[in-house]
């Protein structure tokens, strides 16, 4: 069973609308597969241990630093991590995958910023 939780974005001020919408859509697009950090076929198993010995969502999350993010997604991977999907205030994508007993970083993934062009001036 994998669970999928949507995150309120928390970067305020730091980017405009028509930017952070562009990158959250891009992110989205890229954590569905369209332009995936890892493959289908690249399975990144963490653990076989049971859940009642896995941290909480919340230790996780301190761990990843999500406070330091955009968080876009989090879930429970097929191979058993936390995976994160997540924006840096410099417009990187990240996707990372946790050991939800450890809380090591199994797999760091960032793709560089994505340069979205200036919308076009709108005729009053």
């Amino acid at each position: 069973m994998q669970n999928t939780h949507a995150i309120k974005p928390h970067f305020g001020a730091h980017a405009g609308r028509a930017g952070l919408a562009a990158v959250f859509l891009t992110l989205l697009a890229w954590s569905a597969g369209s332009a995936q950090a890892s493959t289908p076929a690249e399975k990144v198993v963490c653990t076989h241990q049971p859940r009642s010995q896995w941290m909480s969502e919340q230790q996780a999350r301190k761990r990843f630093k999500a406070a330091d993010y955009l968080l876009v997604k989090f879930k429970i991977s097929r191979g058993n991590c936390y995976e994160f999907y997540a924006i840096e205030h410099g417009g990187s994508i990240v996707e990372a995958y946790l050991d939800p007993v450890t809380g090591e970083a199994v797999r760091l993934t960032r793709q560089p910023p994505i340069n979205t062009p200036a919308a076009p001036a709108q005729p009053l």
